[in-house]
């Protein structure tokens, strides 16, 4: 099937790893011009050579904590690209913690890359793109129902789900689609880090940590990847031409709210 996609000149943030290489990667596989970036420079390299067989991919080395490289990342981005159709900005991991643990330091840096550097980089995209294009954000299930020791997402990323709405709202005018999307629990190389700590700390095995996960999300297991990179794809597709401000879960069913 010819989702549309050959040509489009594609950013996606965060992604020398996990969700957000995958959905490059996707991308490229669909006949898409890339650029990836992450804040690690040995880490974007090694991601550039990987993806590098599928297709033109560009790397540019892009700190989302600081909002002034996520607005430079569209620029240099669309310079390399020759153009912008589709931003996705997949936010980096805020650090675990609680309100009563985490300091102001780090309230302040993951407001910045769950609610500064995204807004600016929509509004600096915006200037660029033309009719038909799209913004999707990466989201987190915390949207919509909180996870323990996870206070900074819980708390922050609501920010994304206002920029969403606000801006798909104010650019359909210009013909730009603006959605994003709520992963659940996917098993990343973080997610990998996370159960195997677990495994030396408690004892238990590592089928018993997964579980222990999965146990509220009626599909039973971790999402892949590459299950949240095919919902983006959808979303920059000619399938989804009609759909702008809307919020996907692709979480197994972990959300139990009906709205």
């Amino acid at each position: 099937m010819d989702l549309g996609l050959v040509g489009k000149r594609v950013i996606v943030t965060s992604s020398s790893k996990g969700i957000g290489f995958a959905i490059a990667k996707r991308f490229l596989e669909e006949g898409a011009l890339v650029v990836i970036s992450s804040h690690n420079e040995s880490n974007l390299e090694e991601a550039r050579r990987r993806l590098e067989v599928l297709g033109k991919v560009y790397a540019v080395k892009a700190d989302l904590y600081n909002p002034d490289e996520g607005v430079e990342l569209v620029r240099k981005g669309a310079q390399l690209l020759g153009g912008l159709d589709v931003l996705v900005y997949v936010p980096p991991p805020p650090k675990p913690g609680t309100i009563m643990n985490l300091e102001k330091e780090d309230w302040i840096s993951a407001s910045n890359s769950l609610m500064i550097t995204p807004v600016l980089m929509v509004r600096e995209a915006a200037k660029i793109m033309r009719p038909g294009g799209r913004i999707i954000i990466s989201t987190s299930t915390t949207v919509k129902q909180p996870i323990d020791n996870l206070d900074l997402s819980n708390v922050i990323r609501t920010s994304l789900v206002g920029l969403i709405k606000t801006a798909s709202n104010q650019l359909a005018e210009k013909g730009i689609l603006v959605n994003g999307i709520m992963p659940g629990y996917t098993l990343t190389d973080r997610m990998r880090q996370l159960i195997e700590t677990r495994v030396k700390s408690t004892g238990k095995t590592w089928k018993e940590i997964e579980e222990e996960f999965v146990k509220d999300v009626p599909l039973k297991r971790f999402a892949t990847p590459e299950e949240i990179a095919n919902v983006v794809i959808f979303l920059a597709s000619n399938m989804a031409t009609y759909i702008t401000g809307a919020l996907i879960p692709v979480d197994g069913g972990l959300i139990r709210t009906s709205f």
